[in-house]
């Protein structure tokens, strides 16, 4: 792991990384969660089809639960919830930029329902 930290694919917990490699049984001991699974693997890609970059590796159904993938490369996830902190602040920055008050109006939210209604030809009981 060439002394990067690793970190829980679900709760962001730093991971001993002295039980490297991870056996299939392994669990993270803050969160209980399956460690050799997809989620956590350097390979995982949400962004392909199968989810996974390496291109030898078979098909996993769950990437959420262990696995015996003999590919799997221990690896903190991308985009993970290692760093809360900057998460928060990147939605507090958002909120300043467009405002917190994005609430359609109840007037007008109703006539946008009735017209995706007309639209789809859905016809509502009167009350």
């Amino acid at each position: 792991m060439n002394g990067a930290e690793l970190h829980c694919w679900r709760c962001g917990a730093a991971l001993d990384t002295s039980a490297l490699p991870f056996a299939r049984e392994e669990v993270c001991r803050s969160c209980d969660a399956d460690l050799h699974v997809c989620r956590q693997c350097r390979f995982f890609n949400p962004a392909v089809s199968d989810a996974c970059d390496e291109p030898l590796a078979g098909g996993v159904g769950n990437k959420e639960r262990a696995n015996f993938c003999g590919y799997f490369t221990p690896a903190s996830p991308r985009g993970g919830r290692t760093d809360t902190a900057a998460g928060a602040r990147a939605r507090e920055e958002l909120a300043a930029l467009f405002g917190t008050a994005s609430k359609v109006p109840d007037a007008e939210a109703a006539d946008s329902r009735s017209e995706l209604e007309r639209l789809f030809g859905i016809e509502r009981d009167s009350d």
